[in-house]
């Protein structure tokens, strides 16, 4: 619903397939203030001519974005805590949401929010080694028209408040993901003297056009244009199964 708060949601795929497991998602406690995109560009400088000055800058590759989000983990009570079952479905409906917190608060439902088993599931998601993969996991960070596919490269934890006996209560953790394309896409994208083509992808669980889009054109930009070539009325609405053709960029328009 339009005005309605979405939080950060990450989702761990495994085997190729966003994840419908709950304990491989995670949802932030906050959504962040800021996050930081970078875009990089190498190039392998060259000798310079005889008789002449500086070097000549000789592209290579454009390297996949990588994202940096803060994750806020608060357990002092300022920031108001997740509700647990039926109060926290019934939470996600305007017109019953500030019942289901009474009926939560009055009968003791809200489940304690736990600072370091809530550390624990987002390093599981994220950071932890994957035995199935011999990796960890690629995932999926999905915020408002942010839809980036990655990898963890950092993760560092600033411990900033504490209780008397040293537990802690508020931790900020600096994640850093590099963004990742599948590899024939990849290939594709770098051939700059072939041909634009038109690809053809089957929806898959957990995919939304947005994303399908990026992963093409290497960015999500021009998911309404795929929108309108495909006649979509509505882009939320694809579903698993469906074909959508991602044809080739106007680049006079670029």
């Amino acid at each position: 619903m339009p005005g309605e708060l979405k939080k950060l949601k990450i989702k761990a795929i495994e085997n190729g397939q966003v994840t419908q497991n709950p304990d491989l998602m995670y949802d932030a406690l906050v959504n962040p203030e800021s996050y930081t995109m970078r875009h990089l560009v190498v190039y392998n400088p060259t000798p310079p001519a005889a008789g002449s000055t500086g070097k000549n800058q000789q592209y290579a590759y454009t390297a996949p974005p990588d994202l940096q989000f803060d994750f806020l983990f608060d357990s002092s009570g300022v920031i108001p805590q997740p509700l647990g079952g039926l109060a926290g479905a019934l939470s996600g409906i305007p017109a019953v949401g500030a019942i289901a917190g009474a009926i939560a608060g009055a009968t003791g439902a809200v489940k304690k929010y736990d600072i370091l088993a809530d550390i624990n599931k987002f390093k599981k998601v994220v950071y932890v080694y994957n035995g199935t993969g011999h990796s960890p996991r690629r995932v999926q960070l999905l915020w408002g028209t942010l839809f980036f596919e990655g990898v963890l490269t950092s993760l560092s934890f600033n411990f900033k408040l504490f209780k008397p006996d040293g537990t802690p209560i508020r931790v900020v953790a600096t994640a850093a993901f590099s963004g990742t394309i599948e590899d024939d896409l990849k290939v594709a994208m770098q051939k700059s003297n072939s041909p634009d083509l038109t690809h053809i992808r089957v929806v898959k669980q957990g995919d939304t056009l947005p994303l399908m889009t990026y992963r093409i054109y290497g960015s999500a930009d021009y998911y309404l244009e795929v929108a309108r070539f495909n006649n979509l009325t509505d882009f939320r609405n694809i579903r698993p199964g469906d074909t959508i053709k991602f044809p080739p960029l106007d680049k006079s328009n670029q």
